[in-house]
Parts: structure tokens; sequence; C-alpha cells
């Protein structure tokens, strides 16, 4: 009972995701690339977004160790992937904003490595009965949750920093509006004083 139990732990510590989420910054015409070494057969979700700077746009591509890529995009605001690595080695997960020669663009990214081939090593070992089966069920629908979670994050995030830039935007609408209403509203009040002082000046010459 107890090589079983410890079966199972191991079975469901191979199956548990891990993931990192990170946010940083592509300067103008330049590219930035993140590198993890993962093992063959694990499967690779990942996801971006652009949350501020120009269009919101960047160029995005994973390549695997053996220079092939296996993604990529261009000048999309944000986007999703999916892979099972072929081999064993480094990846490059890269976001270029060659398009730019002004602006810097803020880019958040989650990576999240799933079961691999450790997990199949285990599973192999002996027969699994339906609780081991439902421990790998368990393992990939948490892999699946997080990166949703993660994806979810990042979508937010971006929507709330556009809606502070608008409303910063309309609060400063707002103000140059009242700016303009005082302005002619003084501008009108010396006008017509003016107006009426001249008038008044007219009667009391012809009065003399």
């Amino acid at each position: 009972v107890m090589s079983r139990l410890t079966f199972v732990v191991l079975l469901l510590a191979a199956t548990l995701p891990h993931g990192r989420a990170l946010t940083f910054n592509v300067d103008p015409a330049k590219e930035e690339c993140l590198f993890d070494d993962i093992n063959s057969g694990t499967k690779v979700s990942g996801s971006f977004q652009v949350s501020t700077g120009g269009f919101l746009d960047i160029d995005a591509k994973v390549v695997g160790p053996d220079d092939r890529t296996i993604y990529s995009v261009q000048k999309e605001t944000e986007g999703r992937f999916t892979f099972i690595a072929h081999e064993t080695g480094v990846f490059r997960f890269c976001f270029s904003n060659a398009m730019s020669t002004v602006t810097p663009k803020t880019v958040s990214f989650t990576l999240v490595l799933g079961e691999g081939s450790k997990r199949e090593q285990v599973a192999k070992s002996e027969h699994l009965t339906p609780l081991e089966k439902s421990v790998l069920a368990l393992g990939e629908g948490l892999q699946h949750i997080q990166a949703e979670q993660e994806y979810m994050k990042m979508r937010e995030r971006m929507h709330r920093n556009t809606s502070e830039s608008t409303n910063s935007r309309v609060l400063w609408w707002s103000i140059m509006e009242a700016v303009a209403l005082v302005a002619m509203s003084i501008v009108q009040i010396v006008y017509l004083r003016n107006f009426f002082e001249g008038k008044n000046q007219s009667a009391n010459r012809r009065g003399v």
C-alpha cells in the first residue's frame, strides 16, 4: 500500500504544471528573448499581450534548439501557443519591436510547462489503476486552468491600463473644455463692458 501511495504522489508531482509570468519592456528597434531548457515530450503553453506602447503590437516567435521556428506572428496585440517539445534543449521565446523607431512596448508573457517525458516514464513503470488515471487527468486539468488564469490576468491588466488611460484623457479633455469656457466667458465680459462703456462715453460727449 505504501509503495502504491508513493507512486501516486510521484505521479501527481510529475503531472503538476509549473509556470512563470513576466512583464518587461521592449525598446524601439530592439528584440528581447527569453530562454528555457525544456525536455523532449514536454507540453509547452504560452501567451503574451502588449499592454502599453504605440499601436499595442509586437512580433513574436518561438524557436527550438535546432533553430526551427515553432510559432511566429507579426504585429499582434496578443497571442497564444501550445506545442510538444520535439527535442531536449534550450527554446527561445522572442519579442521584436523592430517596427517601431520611437515607442517602447510593454509585454506581459506567461509560460506554462506541463506534463512531459518524466511523467510518461513514471506512468509506464507499472499498470495504472483508476486512481492513478484520475491523478493524470487532474494534472492535465490543473495545467489548463493555470494557463487560462494567467491569460485572463494579462487581459484584465491590459483592459485596466486602457481604462485608466481613457479616464485620464477624458479628465484632461474636461479640464481643457472648462478652461476654454472660462476664457470665452472672460473675453465676452470684457468685450461687452468695453462696448457699453464706449456707448456711454459717446452719449456723454453728445450731451455736453
